[in-house]
């Protein structure tokens, strides 16, 4: 049954011979992690697709075919390849299971050919880039013109491969048209400078992606459905494109569209282009962006009137958003990446009226930190499962005998230890210090762009209330305590200190830590300095600026922030210099007085900046030796969260599921 407030967004629509469940369709997030060298998907490749039909969307479409037919195979992040039929086989497997679950399969198509591997091994072989019109590489390299020869290629290539994804039971193909890719560029008179027959008028400048769609019609006819993502706009600002005023926008959009009339069935909007600076935060829309970034975009061109249906995307999460935004007419359907990577169950969740337990996405970007050589693994902050699905037997397994727990701490990682482990049918009870629940995460309620973080914390609170684990608030454990009330299980969760480095004047009442900063935040004096400038100094000085307040911020190394993933970093710097932040970068505190701090600069020069308050942002040292304290006082003891390793909400979530799992 399905809940009576989402009537247009649970109701069916049918697109030629192929009918929706409903209006949600999972993006095509590339987990390339997941994936190996091989052109097939991996098993835990297709089980992370498998689980988002599980969870109810209406078509999962499959990230990552690299349309490259001057490079056939590139191992690296888009080496899928349907045109090996040898390996269709796996590609069946895939489209079976989620055609299992009622849900459309759908492969996206990429044309990456501006650069790639012409042969070798991964990281081997000659490198070589591509222009749409001859242009120079931004290095001065010389980039050879697509000719229409190898238009004519590509094109072709298309077509073999949706005949092949006919073949092993796709319901659609995705080509992506958009976000400053090879076709996008052809289209855009921002960087197009052809002048024969792809360059100059609108007309001229859509023939390459006209070529590539009648090149698959003609091979499949209607046999699959198109899908074809575009740009609503490309986003270009007038300050560093000079004719920003010719860039493509919804009404060129609106007439392409009605230019490829059946040739296309369903459009998704989109926005930005990648090779213009700052567009790619709006296509993935950070924690200082509002919901529906792009919705704006897809609204216009329907009411320009196309004869596809029309598809939005951008930050969607909220389903009374999802529901509003189609009962109006702003799309047809809405797609969905981070949101069903956070809970691939939203869809059903929504479905039953159970909204208030979809678990939140907050936009870390843990789930698309490619950029990182560091990062060894996919993984979600709030949903532990994801990258393993195919690990897992059951995402929570039932206990075979029902164990009494004590969790020591009310912070983020006591709280999901204590959310899965009565949920495998153990008895739990929360012990925490402080009059509620949330640890360091309270501070989210404080901070506007904080507002996703919030929504995370208050599901976690819910879900406690709702399974009806015992809290036990205003009481700091002790190891006496927990031993008289015979435990079978205790699991430290005390979180960390904040390290505060050895500068003279520390110990004045003019500075505190950050987490005290915001319980104050009101009534700290006008002129802040921060000693600290990772991710958590340069949101409290963010914080700080929302409320007015004069802040500067001191940072030993040479950059702020450094860890931070490229797109919120880019967003939130941009932000402390439009708020007027001081930043000093390779600065090394040297004292602190009540009148403000003295510092050495980055070129050897003392400098002092006077100020009311000072906000200690130094990082975080982990309690072990608190939660060594309570190793003897039950017959199974496991430290879990910030007082093993004091790092973010992904590392604290994911240790204590997995502690979860094994008692």
């Amino acid at each position: 049954m399905t809940h009576p407030e989402y009537p247009t967004l649970f109701s069916p629509y049918k697109v030629g011979n192929v009918v929706y469940k409903n209006r949600i369709f999972q993006a095509p997030a590339t987990p390339h992690l997941l994936q190996t060298d091989e052109p097939y998907p991996s098993d835990a490749y297709r089980a992370y697709y498998v689980e988002k039909a599980r969870g109810g969307t209406a078509s999962v479409t499959i990230a990552g075919h690299d349309m490259n037919s001057l490079a056939p195979f590139r191992p690296g992040w888009h080496n899928l390849d349907l045109r090996q039929t040898t390996y269709h086989r796996y590609w069946q497997k895939c489209t079976d299971q989620i055609h299992f679950y009622g849900a459309k399969a759908s492969i996206e198509l990429l044309a990456f050919f501006y650069s790639g591997w012409t042969g070798g091994k991964k990281g081997e072989g000659q490198h070589f880039f591509y222009s749409v019109d001859g242009t120079p590489g931004p290095d001065g390299s010389e980039r050879p013109m697509l000719t229409r020869e190898a238009m004519e290629a590509i094109a072709e290539d298309y077509a073999n491969v949706a005949e092949q994804a006919v073949a092993v039971g796709f319901d659609s193909i995705l080509i992506h048209g958009g976000h400053g890719l090879v076709i996008n560029r052809f289209m855009s008179p921002l960087f197009n400078k052809r002048t024969d027959e792809f360059g100059g008028s609108f007309e001229n400048r859509c023939r390459f992606p006209m070529m590539i769609l009648d090149a698959i019609r003609a091979r499949v006819g209607k046999k699959i459905l198109i899908e074809y993502r575009i740009s609503g706009s490309e986003l270009a600002d007038a300050v560093n494109y000079p004719n920003a005023d010719q860039q493509l926008q919804p009404e060129d959009i609106a007439e392409f569209l009605r230019m490829a009339g059946d040739r296309i069935d369903i459009a998704h909007i989109s926005a930005g282009n990648m090779s213009i600076p700052g567009t790619e935060a709006i296509m993935h829309p950070t924690i200082f962006h509002k919901p529906a970034q792009n919705a704006r975009f897809a609204r216009r061109i329907k009411e320009l009137g196309v004869p596809q249906p029309v598809l939005t995307l951008g930050a969607f999460q909220d389903p009374k958003l999802i529901e509003e935004t189609l009962a109006t007419g702003g799309a047809d359907f809405v797609a969905m990446a981070r949101g069903t990577i956070a809970d691939p169950q939203m869809p059903e969740k929504a479905r039953h009226g159970q909204e208030d337990e979809i678990i939140p996405c907050i936009k870390c970007f843990h789930c698309l930190e490619y950029s990182k050589p560091s990062t060894k693994a996919f993984a979600c902050s709030v949903n532990p499962t994801v990258g393993r699905e195919n690990q897992l037997k059951d995402l929570i397994m039932p206990t075979e005998g029902s164990k009494k727990v004590a969790v020591i701490g009310g912070g983020p990682s006591g709280m999901a230890a204590a959310i899965y482990c009565t949920r495998r049918g153990h008895k739990v009870t929360i012990y925490e210090k402080a009059d509620r629940l949330g640890g360091k995460l309270v501070f989210s309620e404080q901070v506007s762009f904080k507002y996703d973080l919030a929504k995370f914390l208050h599901y976690q609170m819910n879900l406690i209330e709702k399974l009806g684990v015992e809290v036990k608030l205003n009481t700091e454990a002790t190891p006496d305590m927990i031993e008289a009330e015979k435990y079978d299980w205790v699991l430290a969760a005390v979180g960390a200190n904040a390290f505060v480095p050895p500068i003279p004047g520390t110990d004045g009442k003019n500075v505190m830590i950050a987490e005290e900063c915001y319980k104050h935040i009101d009534e700290i004096g006008e002129n802040v300095v921060l000693i600290g400038g990772g991710e958590v100094g340069c949101e409290t000085a963010l914080a700080l600026a929302e409320k007015g307040k004069k802040v500067s911020i001191i940072e030993m190394l040479p950059e702020l922030c450094p860890e931070t993933f490229h797109l919120t970093r880019g967003v939130m710097l941009g932000l402390m210099n439009d708020k007027g932040i001081a930043q000093y970068t390779g600065a090394r505190c040297t004292g602190i007085t009540e009148e403000g701090v003295s510092f050495m600069d980055k070129d050897g020069n003392e400098q002092f900046v006077p100020c009311d308050v000072v906000v200690m942002s130094s990082g975080m040292r982990p309690r072990q030796d608190l939660a060594e304290s309570f190793r003897m006082t039950a017959p199974d003891f496991m430290p879990i969260g910030d007082c093993v390793v004091a790092k973010n909400v992904r590392t604290a979530t994911r240790m204590a599921y997995d502690v979860s799992m094994r008692i």
